[in-house]
């Protein structure tokens, strides 16, 4: 691909940027990709994580590394890579459901926390490009640095600057409701490890934006920490992403977004597994359900308006009345809630009465087990 930085520099640019949080001027060991195209610009660009005392303190670190390309294929190409951060920092970004919902670039509905550090880093941003007026930005990060790359990408577009994204197993950042046309009109390039947790939260309304190369490790395989990690020995994004020069020879792992319709049954629900192929399954079952009773676009139209706890009281809610109104809706609902039960390994529990305060629980546990397993994840990165 003319103008792309292979799987292999993306990958080394993710891990290398987590080495400047503090240091002013850094030289850091690139790969020889990178090193023929570009040259670090030593503009450091500097934000405010989402913790509160950060936030008080208006403490800032260093986020971000730039770069200019010289090489033909490359000239006058930016690159922005933007790091990951703590999860005791980001409390706000991904704690159960202390999660905000603001406007984003181009007026996109996107995680509040996120667009806080962002916004936090636009300034700087907006003096590099004046400064040095791109062709095109290639936006790389890793974990929560991608979904800082993806708002990063929205940005350059609103201002009419070609963009390139590249992520690694980063969360999701918009509200499903925004089409990816809508939100990104840039070329997404976005790597994940099947058994990584960390791009399935936040959890459904959130929604990512474009397919995925699954580089390592089947959806089936167990979410756990380790999947997320930049540099490990297995699988470690940078060995799995090293292995291709180009996306062209990743093609057989891309997996385009697919909202399937699903109907789970109660009898089956002991398939289930605490995997990627059964957390897509559940929310597709959840929507599915939605869109044959007439609610899905009521409930997507209250994730703008109530956020965290209030939305899923006010979605329990409607789940609750519409079982109440259908025995056939009532099924499909609690095949839905048993199979979150053996999803989250409480197999043990009954679905019994469909009650507001039951539908909830059940709910609150599938959140609250992936919240718990990315903050697993994301911690080993530091």
């Amino acid at each position: 691909m003319t103008g792309t930085l292979s799987p292999a520099v993306a990958a080394s640019i993710a891990a290398r940027v987590y080495d400047i949080k503090y240091a002013d001027n850094f030289k850091l060991p690139l790969h020889s990709g990178f090193i023929k195209n570009f040259k670090l610009t030593h503009s450091q660009i500097k934000g405010i994580s989402g913790g509160l005392i950060n936030q008080l303190l208006n403490r800032s670190t260093g986020f971000a590394l730039t770069a200019k390309g010289y090489s033909p294929q490359f000239q006058d190409h930016h690159v922005i890579a933007i790091r990951g951060t703590e999860f005791t920092s980001a409390s706000d970004w991904l704690t159960n459901f202390h999660i905000g919902i603001t406007n984003g670039p181009k007026n996109v509905g996107v995680h509040a926390g996120f667009q806080k550090t962002f916004r936090s880093m636009r300034p700087a941003f907006d003096r590099y490009v004046t400064e040095h007026r791109p062709k095109c930005i290639h936006c790389v990060g890793h974990s929560l640095g991608g979904a800082l790359a993806q708002l990063t990408a929205i940005w350059a577009s609103e201002r009419s600057i070609p963009a390139k994204l590249y992520t690694f197993g980063a969360p999701r950042v918009v509200l499903s409701h925004f089409s990816p046309k809508a939100a990104l009109n840039v070329e997404h390039h976005r790597m994940v490890h099947g058994a990584d947790p960390v791009p399935y939260v936040p959890t459904w309304p959130f929604a990512h934006t474009a397919g995925e190369y699954q580089l390592a490790m089947s959806d089936s395989a167990r979410l756990n920490a380790s999947a997320h990690l930049m540099e490990n020995d297995a699988p470690g994004y940078i060995n799995t992403a090293g292995e291709h020069q180009d996306f062209n020879s990743m093609a057989g792992t891309f997996q385009i977004m697919n909202d399937e319709s699903v109907v789970l049954h109660y009898e089956n629900r002991h398939q289930a597994s605490f995997s990627q192929r059964w957390q897509r399954r559940i929310t597709n079952a959840l929507i599915t359900l939605l869109k044959v009773t007439g609610q899905y676009t009521a409930i997507l139209g209250q994730a703008s308006l109530s956020v965290g706890l209030t939305f899923y009281d006010v979605l329990a809610r409607c789940l609750n009345g519409i079982a109440q109104a259908s025995i056939q809706v009532g099924e499909q609902l609690k095949g839905i809630l048993g199979h979150i039960l053996v999803f989250v390994g409480k197999a043990e529990q009954k679905v019994e009465a469909l009650t507001i305060k039951f539908i909830r629980w059940v709910l609150e546990l599938m959140i609250n087990t992936l919240y718990k397993t990315a903050k697993n994840a994301i911690d080993k990165v530091f």
